[in-house]
């Protein structure tokens, strides 16, 4: 893991330029596009539960969209063409799991910085579920070699409101993005989908409803990051009450 934070300095570093963008600007039907390729290799590199797909995959579409070359919103280039190849350097034989690992963490480091403390968002659904995550991560066939194309080809110079529709259209959760509304964001760089929160138990029945929400409240980003988030209740609290 060290050579894997290595490579990730190397990727992205303070004061770093970013590579040009591309005069492209992709479609939400795009991003969808690039959302089930991205299921398809996790698919084929060994994970098989439906949600971890979804989730995993919506991390990875989101990180990309938010990379030095296109949105700006953290300062790396973990899943871009220029990532694989410095990775492919330090961890060529589990570069697969390098690149979920360190897109993961710079999402959740990113969010972190805007959120209090105890939340649940995107990139950080609780300890429970984070480590059945990391398990399954852990689990991928090493030797399946997969560059995630669709990924590195996202180039996202603009976003208009709702940009994340198609990518919920594409989620196996029974909810689309109509049959959801969020309130106005405002002008703070995060905002609290619920005023209640959720406990690490009640997280499991309603896991696909948050992934939903807080894909739509990332769809409500477009010229700044606003990261949506819900209060992770204690379960102690949650019992005395």
């Amino acid at each position: 893991m060290l050579n894997a934070q290595i490579a990730l300095q190397k990727m992205g570093g303070v004061g770093s330029k970013p590579p040009p963008l591309v005069n492209v600007n992709m479609t939400s039907t795009d991003l969808a596009d690039a959302f089930v390729s991205t299921k398809e290799a996790l698919s084929d590199a060994g994970i098989d539960n439906e949600f971890f797909l979804d989730l995993i995959a919506s991390r990875l579409l989101i990180e990309r969209v938010g990379e030095s070359n296109n949105q700006g919103w953290w300062d790396s280039r973990v899943l871009s063409e220029t990532g694989r190849a410095r990775l492919d350097e330090v961890t060529p034989k589990t570069q697969l799991q390098s690149r979920i690992t360190l897109a993961s963490k710079v999402g959740r480091k990113a969010e972190s910085d805007h959120l209090p403390a105890d939340t649940i968002s995107l990139f950080s659904f609780g300890p429970q579920v984070e480590s059945r995550i990391s398990a399954a991560i852990e689990e991928i066939d090493a030797s399946v070699d997969l560059p995630l194309n669709a990924l590195e080809s996202v180039s996202v110079q603009s976003l208009s409101e709702g940009w994340t529709d198609g990518i919920i259209e594409q989620t196996e959760s029974n909810i689309t993005a109509a049959s959801t509304s969020l309130t106005d964001p405002g002008s703070g760089d995060s905002f609290r989908i619920e005023e209640d929160g959720y406990t690490q138990s009640e997280i499991e029945p309603e896991k696909w409803r948050l992934l939903v929400t807080l894909l739509q409240g990332y769809g409500q980003s477009t010229d700044r990051l606003c990261v949506p988030y819900y209060p992770l209740k204690s379960e102690l609290k949650s019992e005395s009450a």
